[in-house]
């Protein structure tokens, strides 16, 4: 039985898939969307090509100001208030904590999640997935991780949590498969019904 939901966020919560290429752009001129997508193919900071700790800096710099106007769509925030009356709910991300908490306050669900996990406590999911289920005592049984990229899919699977993914966020269809996640879903809405 699952109790607790460990969402992603850039493309799960929010689709922020424009913004950051839009970003990368700025701090890589050569990449391409195509290259772009293939980052998330494993995970983000051990791909080879353009992603350097000085890129990670200036692109979060960038972010901050781009998601300072930048609120949750009132269909999810009603859909994951929803959820949160059943389960316990966490934040995965490759992102940062700090921008996302941010994010949330604006919409006033400040306390929505348990713990956001992002860049400040390790670049590595799998990493976080340890902290997260040490720190608050979770059972591999009783969490589901829902992303919507292929790397999030093997690291959750490498750590040995079940996972759903989402259709709509940065990776496609055919792509996510190869991450053999139990579900590909269309729309956050179809989450409850799966649990």
């Amino acid at each position: 039985m699952i109790k607790s939901i460990i969402f992603d966020f850039d493309g799960v919560i929010h689709d922020t898939f424009e913004i950051g290429f839009r970003l990368n752009k700025i701090v890589n001129p050569d990449i391409t969307e195509g290259e772009y997508r293939d980052f998330f193919n494993g995970n983000l900071y051990e791909h080879k090509k353009g992603i350097t700790p000085v890129r990670i800096e200036k692109f979060f710099e960038l972010q901050e100001k781009e998601f300072e106007a930048l609120m949750i769509e009132e269909e999810i925030k009603q859909e994951l208030l929803k959820l949160k009356k059943k389960y316990k709910l966490f934040i995965v991300t490759s992102n940062k904590e700090g921008t996302l908490k941010k994010y949330f306050e604006r919409s006033n669900l400040s306390n929505l999640f348990d713990e956001i996990l992002g860049i400040e406590t390790h670049t590595s999911k799998e990493e976080k997935f340890k902290l997260m289920f040490e720190r608050n005592k979770l059972n591999k049984e009783e969490c589901i991780f829902i992303t919507d990229t292929l790397g999030d899919l093997l690291e959750a699977q490498r750590f040995g949590i079940k996972t759903i993914a989402v259709d709509y966020g940065f990776h496609d269809v055919e792509r996510l498969k190869k991450g053999n996640p139990i579900k590909i879903i269309s729309h956050i809405k179809e989450i409850e019904g799966l649990l």
